[in-house]
């Protein structure tokens, strides 16, 4: 059994089957559906070593396994396996900063609010997630920050990788070293590839929380706003091509009793560095801000006051799931506004189970200043094309307690996603997709992905033990 030998090799301290510390950490995760798993124990590694013993005897032993870090997962199985041996990195915390070479050295288990935080006293930032509570691994699915606009995605921050490949082997990866391939099939990959231990990333120069070079926060519309707001939202992806202007658009579809409540909330900042703006651009904005408005919060921000702006999103006690769409800055407004009604379509079928507590269509813009950002860094395994687009994450949040949809909502879902126009040769966001898209076909290139998945793992042992994106 891969479990008791892993405990012979690293110690009882660090590899668990029951009590507290195998409890909490079992049952950690944000996602309820997820939560629920339950592995046969869980490593909790201090150092890579520690992972390399695991990971080699997970593959001597023909073992199912799963690796977490934040845990912040809305697809089943991603981050825990049924019986299977759990990695958990959450011992695994620490953070550095150099400034000679202005870099952020850090291990998986942190959280990007513990992250920025910990970096802001130096006066810089990773670009991570937006989301307090969203862990490391957002970077291997791409990852979109705040700062992303003008620096790209987290994963083009990203300078180097410790590896640890299926069979136990470390790798330290470069954008030009001997593994350079799988450097950039990590970025943007996911969890296909091997299991990072250690994170070097280029750090951006933000301030401290008494610098204060942005401004912008959130608005909050009503029900009779949301049409407008679907509006705006295109008009801004077709139009808006200024890297100091970042954008993130949530509509929600409340369900009480079975009656739907739309609502709408953006959040919109600019950064005015080096400018004399003391205001929202209304060349950028001005629509948005137009709208009538059941509350507005507008001020000048550091960046921790940007990144905070999000809620922390700690463990929801429900169950979530996502979905990802795509469309390109060509697209017209009735894409939008159609993507609205399956949405709406899609809640309605759904209201009267009795299982869901809302649904969200969310739309983040890439403009094409995001993409020439991580091409300038030797690009990713995404390989966008310019022109810009927005990812779309068509987000479920279940009642309290409900880990699974039922079998109609399922369906709908389903129908939901294959209903979504999608542009062309634009790329879903692996973060935000569901368990059964295949993120891989829309990337740039794709035929990469798979010559190098082969080469990493000529067995195939990761896809066939592991729970994670489909198409390798």
């Amino acid at each position: 059994m891969a479990c008791s030998s892993i405990e012979s090799l690293l110690g009882p301290t660090k590899i668990q089957s029951s009590g507290p510390q195998f409890e909490a950490g079992a049952t950690r995760a944000w996602n309820l559906a997820n939560a629920q798993i339950r592995p046969a124990c869980i490593v909790f590694p201090l150092e890579t070593s520690d992972v390399q013993v695991a990971m080699r005897t997970i593959f001597q032993f023909n073992t199912r396994y799963a690796i977490q870090a934040g845990g912040h997962s809305g697809m089943e199985g991603w981050d825990n396996s049924q019986g299977g041996v759990l990695i958990l990195f959450s011992q695994m915390n620490n953070i550095s900063y150099n400034r000679e070479t202005n870099t952020i050295t850090m291990e998986p288990g942190l959280t990007w609010g513990e992250a920025t935080n910990a970096m802001e006293p130096f006066g810089v930032a990773p670009v991570g997630g937006r989301a307090s509570s969203v862990g490391t691994g957002v970077l291997l699915g791409g990852g979109i920050s705040f700062l992303s606009p003008a620096h790209g995605f987290g994963a083009d921050n990203i300078k180097c990788l410790d590896v640890v490949l299926v069979d136990g082997t470390l790798a330290v990866a470069t954008v030009d070293n001997e593994y350079a391939d799988l450097f950039r099939a990590l970025k943007g990959g996911g969890n296909r590839y091997g299991i990072v231990t250690k994170y070097e990333l280029y750090a951006v120069r933000t301030g401290t929380n008494a610098d204060k070079p942005w401004i912008g926060g959130s608005i909050a519309y009503p029900s009779s706003s949301v049409e407008a707001v679907i509006n705006a939202t295109a008009h801004y992806v077709q139009t808006v091509e200024d890297p100091r202007a970042v954008l993130e658009v949530l509509m929600v579809n409340m369900i009480v009793s079975g009656e739907i409540t739309p609502m709408a909330q953006v959040e919109l900042f600019y950064n005015v560095t080096d400018t004399n703006m003391t205001t929202l651009p209304s060349s950028i904005f001005g629509e948005l801000l137009s709208i009538p408005a059941s509350s507005t919060n507008i001020t000048q921000l550091s960046y921790l006051g940007v990144f905070n702006t999000n809620p922390a999103g700690n463990a929801s006690g429900s169950g979530e799931m996502f979905g990802a769409g795509v469309f390109s800055s060509a697209e017209n407004t009735q894409v939008y506004l159609d993507a609205r009604a399956h949405w709406d379509n899609f809640t309605q079928a759904v209201s009267g189970t009795g299982a869901y507590l809302f649904t969200s269509l969310i739309f983040t813009p890439i403009p094409s200043s995001q993409i020439e950002a991580g091409r300038a860094r030797g690009g990713n395994a995404i390989e966008a094309p310019l022109g810009g687009y927005v990812a779309l994450n068509l987000g479920d949040t279940l009642t309290v307690g409900v880990a699974q949809p039922p079998p109609e909502g399922d369906e709908a879902k389903l129908l939901f996603l294959n209903q979504l126009h999608r542009s062309p040769g634009f790329p879903f966001f692996m973060n935000e997709c569901d368990k059964r898209q295949n993120v891989y076909e829309t990337y740039g290139d794709y035929e990469f992905m798979k010559k190098t998945y082969m080469k990493y793992d000529p067995t195939r042992f990761i896809v066939e033990h592991m729970s994670g994106p489909l198409g390798l």
